[in-house]
């Protein structure tokens, strides 16, 4: 899934976050200890995103209901 991240001329802020010490040297192993808080700033995006989805689904079924089986139905045919 590709997130569109942040502009890149944002400034940016900082945040002191614990983290379990083995994901920290997993994440470092892969990208070094510059490109840290990329990966950090783009899980954050994704997670974003996801919380949005789910904002917009909860949205529509408040306010047209769960979505019937026959519409499942006709939609998995259709996958």
């Amino acid at each position: 899934m590709t997130v569109p991240t942040r502009k890149s001329h944002e400034r940016a802020g900082k945040r002191s976050v614990s983290l379990a010490q083995s994901l920290i040297n997993e994440v470092e192993e892969r990208t070094g200890r510059t490109g840290f808080s990329s990966v950090v700033a783009e899980a954050l995006e994704e997670w974003l995103a996801a919380q949005k989805l789910r904002e917009v689904v909860t949205a529509d079924r408040e306010e047209f209901g769960p979505v019937s089986a026959e519409a499942l139905e006709q939609a998995e045919r259709e996958w």
